[in-house]
């Protein structure tokens, strides 16, 4: 992106929007606490059940096999689906690793199973009753160690990203070498994580062959268009509600594992399911 040329005067210029008291539409609701957000959409659709989801616990590999027999008979579980039942899924919109099925680990604590039960705390316990037999991979985690052999990404750099890949101004490498002074130096900031107040969160419910998402989706139609490439239905087979989002910051822009595993939980136990992501899911998901 190059401004060149004047941008000339704008709404924010004109103090249209900023410094003025502008009320948010849904900001009495949330400000009140009377914003029902995902997780807490209990009128939407009766008698539901809690998914847990269970996280890889290696970062690159495979899984070999999956002992779900113990968990199945845990007190207030109604079913299970795990990743080598279920075929690799698609990808929706702007998802980089695959959210749900197939023997292969991409990233750690990615979904590989969801329990649902009739409370969240069953749902959590029979989850640990999972025996996952894993066959690791050496992976590269050290950003800092793969640097010196990294490359400029050629192209654009992600489906609906707007990258452009690499791009050049000027010859630097020439400018620099003639240069009566030249200063070289790296400086690195810790690593930070998004923390929205409100998780990832989904309520799904299936009426016959439709399926309905009550979730937190800061993009309703990339979520529409993804969840039906995902399941393999018909767009106006899936319906997206999502009018309250407590807290994004860009990590809510396209569908995520608990949307995903939220709709499969929900087929297998044959009632509605609820599903968020704990806090560590969370970080290492989105």
């Amino acid at each position: 992106m190059k401004f060149d040329t004047p941008a000339g005067q704008n709404p924010i210029d004109r103090l249209k929007v900023v410094g003025q008291p502008t009320d948010r539409i849904d900001g009495k609701y949330k400000t009140t606490g009377t914003a029902p957000y995902a997780y807490e959409r209990h009128d939407v659709t009766p008698s539901q059940a809690y998914g847990y989801v269970l996280g890889a616990g290696i970062a690159k590999g495979g899984i070999r096999g999956m002992d779900t027999s113990i968990a199945r008979t845990a007190p207030g579980v109604l079913a299970i689906v795990t990743t080598l039942e279920t075929p690799r899924m698609e990808r929706g919109t702007m998802n980089t690793a695959y959210l749900f099925g197939g023997d292969q680990v991409q990233h750690y604590h990615q979904a590989i199973a969801v329990v649902v039960a009739e409370t969240f705390e069953q749902a959590r316990a029979a989850s640990f009753l999972i025996t996952v037999d894993y066959t690791p991979e050496t992976g590269k985690f050290d950003l800092a160690a793969e640097a010196k052999s990294a490359k400029p990404v050629k192209g654009d750099s992600g489906e609906g990203s707007g990258g452009n890949g690499e791009e050049r101004v000027g010859d630097f490498e020439g400018a620099f070498a003639k240069a009566q002074v030249t200063f070289d130096e790296i400086y690195a900031t810790a690593d930070e994580s998004h923390a929205m107040m409100e998780p990832h969160a989904t309520v799904a419910a299936w009426e016959g062959d439709k399926v309905t998402l009550w979730t937190s989706n800061q993009m309703i139609t990339w979520a529409h268009e993804s969840m039906a490439k995902i399941l393999g239905i018909p767009k106006a087979n899936v319906r997206i509600d999502s009018p309250y989002v407590g807290g994004g910051f860009g990590g809510k822009l396209f569908v995520r594992a608990d949307a995903v595993l939220a709709a499969l939980g929900a087929k297998a136990a044959g009632r509605p399911v609820k599903v968020a992501l704990t806090r560590p899911l969370i970080a290492n998901n989105t």
